[in-house]
């Protein structure tokens, strides 16, 4: 999501391949690191695409 407004409006601008994130933060304007039950994902073009960084591997434990 994207907000031009001061977080007035937001606009979905792409998705984190792997599900929903369980925690993400932005490193800087264009560097956005996003980790979700299948793995690690990054972004280094504002969100807009992700690669997978590392995969995880659930077998039903913590």
């Amino acid at each position: 999501m994207r907000s031009s407004d001061g977080g007035a409006t937001w606009k979905q601008i792409s998705t984190v391949p792997g599900g929903r994130p369980q925690a993400l933060t932005a490193l800087d304007a264009g560097h956005v690191p996003a980790a979700t039950q299948d793995g690690v994902y990054e972004s280094k073009d504002s969100g807009r695409t992700f690669a997978e960084r590392l995969a995880v591997e659930s077998t039903g434990g913590h």
